[in-house]
């Protein structure tokens, strides 16, 4: 933080020798309040990779920033980790504390989920207040190799105003499953839905009507014959319309100015679209435009009076639309932008009739961090040095006295890319051979650097590191800022060609600074926290008594299974809290409270945990869904392992054995979804209401009319069974999983059926050692509860095959992550060294190290190393 305070203090003495009036000074003030007192943050995430197989762990560095000035260091303590899937369900969330000066961990994905894309996203308890667009989120890919038996492939068709998904089923060798019968659900988020029996054709295919509000597609194998199918399909938007937005520079066209105007097209889904057309001035052909990437193009327009401008677009597959620009104003202001050399230039602008006000401002900021701040007195050109502005996205915005915006532009600086390097003791390695990297700062740095890093090193045969997509470079200086979806974001950052810095700038112009308002903030008006900073982990609750009524002074004694304890009292709302505690994440609570006689008539709550609501966030497009399915196809593989051993999925489809159910309830055999003990040892020792909601797709979770967490299947609070007999919720969060012998689900169906409305909305079947006898717990006073803890990291492992038991290991290894260090500290000339052995792949080895320096310069390096 020591570069925030430096920077405040060069700020304050450039204003202090300038005869600024008390509303200019006023103004200034207000941004550096923003700054330096309010909470900024924002999370990036590292991961080893973009994808996975079943069973294996995402292992990821969080580096926590300022989210203005992106200097390495946050005031929260916690950060959380989630992974989604596209039905919008929470698969797994883990939470992290700070160590090491860092945040680390690993996601353990379970060997039942599907095969498909989901959304990893980080964020801070702090961050949810603002908005969804800020917090961190990636694509994750995961290869079940179960799923490689059945290929899905997935086309759409419109015929009379209605849209049809055809369903096209393949084997592991590409052959159809033909006139075979299927089941398919075709739902909205959110509501019931039943399910429907068709067959496939001698094709394999089946033909589905769709339509495009969002809808899943719940595919699978009637009666699971010839083996227990099931893939879930999110439908994307199919209408075929494509819209274009045309941006003038500086917000307006105003009357007597050539200006410049960018302009976007996309897709309904949101995806860009390239287009071509004409610009029309009252009917008359002007000129041709066309875009030059992703949608985006620009041209320059004189701004007649008393005339309207039109377009019309064209796109690749000959749809045609006309446009209406915006219309001209003779009173508005707006501002320029350009770049001369190593200025940036701006020019004010106003329409013919605007008005010269005296009290009107020209203010230059980079992040809030006010530059430059002087008063506008008619057309006014400025100039600000590049080199005194940092990297990253900087505006200028003209207002008045009052914090009125009449315009803004905003532009971005790119630096000269401070450098990491990374050499390595030889150009070529064999299998299962030592390497050895040196890591260290390039000579471009100035004075003695010191950062923080974390490495990875893949397999390119069996990883795809996509040069385009999001990285260190262009989340913290770019997309962390924008709202809505940028394609391909390193593309900016992999070069420095005038090309790139052209659509940089296009993407300025298309998309507004949204961090937040600068009218606002010159204003005074800053943003509300509703949740607060999370320096340690908290429990609160409330005691009522007897009547329902707040308990005023009740004591409250807290203890651990880990011995922790902890008394405290009610005030007089009979709210309670206990901060200043820190516990992990198997750790189990049990709460008791007493009035303030010392006696049990009181009945203790504990609040439950509030988290961002489970959203896919990312695009769900045919363009992408293409291109997902293809890297599926090629990197899918049937096989994986267990303890050691290769495991290789066959494609036959008769079936001859199979493996019988462990029946644990008396209703098991009717059930939907079904865990044996043998699968809940391979699942992390979570609460068990995670443990459902990962292994039953379906199901949430939410909290009962007492604030409780329970489980909710399709949005319904289920039915709960112990060794079919009822048990209170809270009893049931507090099983150890090492002592539950089985899980299942009923259907709606099936739970009216046995247990008349009580099971209508589903019945969760859980079985423990048959000795145990459930007994519904009638002292409200006491409660036991679980909370989210924070994670102990585990260690990558590295073969030593220096090792003589290691090295005679006859297993072919197969790493995909063959190396991955959360915390590579370097500091000034010195080099940090790095080793580990190489797998028994021959090919290429991607090598990539991130990471932040002190004074918060975002360094990236990638090299190859080569394996014969």
């Amino acid at each position: 933080m020591k570069k925030i305070v430096l920077l405040f203090v060069i700020i304050a003495g450039l204003y202090a020798f300038q005869k600024d009036s008390e509303p200019e000074k006023k103004i200034v003030r207000n941004f550096m309040t923003l700054v330096r007192d309010l909470p900024h943050e924002k999370i990036y995430l590292h991961t080893d990779k973009s994808a996975y197989t079943v069973g294996e762990n995402i292992w990821f560095r969080a580096y926590g920033v300022h989210a203005l000035l992106n200097v390495p260091g946050i005031p929260s303590k916690f950060i959380y980790v989630d992974l989604v899937d596209k039905r919008d369900s929470l698969v797994n969330r883990v939470k992290l504390v700070i160590r090491d000066s860092c945040f680390y961990g690993q996601l353990p994905l379970s060997k039942s989920l599907q095969q498909g894309e989901y959304c990893l996203r980080a964020y801070t308890y702090n961050m949810q207040n603002q908005d969804k667009d800020w917090v961190f989120r990636k694509k994750i890919r995961v290869i079940n190799p179960m799923d490689s038996r059945v290929w899905t492939e997935v086309s759409y068709k419109k015929e009379k105003g209605n849209y049809y998904a055809v369903v096209r089923f393949l084997d592991g060798n590409k052959k159809p499953f033909a006139q075979m019968p299927v089941t398919y659900v075709l739902n909205p988020k959110g509501y019931r839905f039943t399910e429907t029996r068709i067959g496939t054709d001698r094709n394999g295919e089946v033909r589905i009507k769709v339509d495009t509000s969002d809808r899943i597609l719940r595919l699978g194998f009637y009666e699971g014959k010839p083996f227990s199918f099931e893939r879930y399909i999110r439908i994307p938007d199919l209408r075929e319309g494509f819209d274009v937005q045309f941006f003038p520079e500086g917000g307006s066209l105003l009357v007597g100015n050539r200006q410049q105007v960018a302009f976007k097209a996309i897709g309904t889904d949101g995806y860009p679209v390239d287009v071509e057309g004409e610009i029309f001035q009252d009917s008359i052909p002007l000129f041709s435009i066309k875009s030059e990437h992703d949608g985006m193009g620009s041209f320059w327009l004189p701004v007649n009076r008393g005339v309207k401008f039109q377009a019309r677009v064209t796109t690749a597959d000959g749809r045609e639309k006309w446009f209406d620009l915006p219309e001209s104003r003779v009173d508005g202001w707006g501002i320029a932008v350009s770049q001369q050399g190593e200025n940036i230039e701006y020019l004010v602008m106003k329409g013919e009739g605007a008005e010269i006000k005296n009290d009107l401002y020209v203010l230059v900021h980079s992040c809030g961090m006010v530059f430059d701040f002087r008063q506008v007195t008619g057309s006014v050109k400025g100039k600000v040095d590049q080199n005194l502005l940092p990297e990253g996205i900087s505006q200028v915005v003209l207002m008045d006295k009052e914090g009125n915006v009449y315009s803004q532009r905003q532009f971005f600086i790119k630096k000269r890319r401070s450098g990491l390097m990374i050499s390595s003791n030889k150009k070529r390695y064999r299998a299962r051979e030592l390497v050895e990297l040196e890591l260290e700062f390039d000579k471009t740095f100035e004075g003695v650097p010191e950062g923080s890093f974390s490495l990875t090193v893949t397999d390119d045969q069996k990883v795809k590191q996509d040069s385009l997509e999001d990285n260190i470079l262009s989340n913290l200086l770019l997309t962390s800022y924008l709202k809505g979806y940028i394609k391909d974001p390193a593309y900016y950052f992999n070069d420095t060609a005038a090309i790139l810095e052209h659509h940089l700038d296009l993407v300025m112009q298309t998309h507004g600074w949204t961090r937040f308002d600068p009218g606002k903030i010159a204003r005074g008006e800053f943003p509300k926290e509703k949740y607060e900073i999370e320096v340690g982990q908290v429990i609160s609750g409330t005691v009522k008594n007897f009547w329902g009524k707040d308990s005023k002074g009740a004591g409250i004694t807290l203890l651990s299974n880990y011995g922790d304890s902890r008394l405290t009292e009610t005030d007089e709302r009979g709210r309670f809290v206990i901060d200043d505690l820190l516990f992990k994440d198997s750790t189990l609570f049990f709460v008791q409270a007493l009035n303030v006689k010392g006696r049990r008539g009181v009945e203790v709550m504990v609040d439950p945990e509030r988290f961002l609501t489970s959203e896919y966030f990312l695009p769900n497009v045919l363009n992408v869904k293409e291109e997902d399915d293809k890297f599926l196809e090629k990197f899918s593989q049937n096989y994986y392992y267990e303890n050691g051993q290769k495991i290789y999925v066959l494609d036959e489809v008769n079936v001859t054995r199979q493996k019988a159910n462990k029946n644990s309830s008396f209703y098991d055999h009717v059930a939907r979804y079904q865990v044996d003990s043998a699968q809940l040892a391979e699942l992390p020792d979570v609460d068990i209401f995670q443990l459902v909601q990962l292994q039953f797709p379906g199901v949430t979770i939410g909290a009962d009319s007492l604030g409780n967490p329970c489980p909710f299947y399709r949005g319904k609070q289920m039915y709960i069974l112990v060794n079919d007999f009822e048990e209170d919720i809270n009893i049931v969060r507090m099983f150890p999983k090492r002592e539950l012998l089985g899980m299942a689900l009923l259907e709606p169906i099936h739970g009216k059926m046995f247990f008349g409305d009580r099971g209508r909305d589903g019945v969760l079947l859980i079985t423990r050692n048959p000795n145990y006898i459930p007994k519904k717990e009638q002292r409200v006073n006491i409660l036991p509860f679980r909370l989210l803890g924070y994670q102990i990291p585990e260690e990558f492992y590295v073969p030593r095959y220096d090792v003589d038991s290691v090295r005679r290991d006859n297993r072919y290894d197969e790493r995909t992550t063959i190396y991955w260090n959360p915390v590579v500290k370097l500091t000034g000339n010195k080099k940090a060294k790095i080793s580990f052995y190489t797998a028994d792949l021959y090919g290429t080895y991607s090598v990539i190290l991130e990471g932040i320096t002190r004074e918060g310069i975002v360094c990236r390096q990638r090299e190859k190393l080569k394996l014969e």
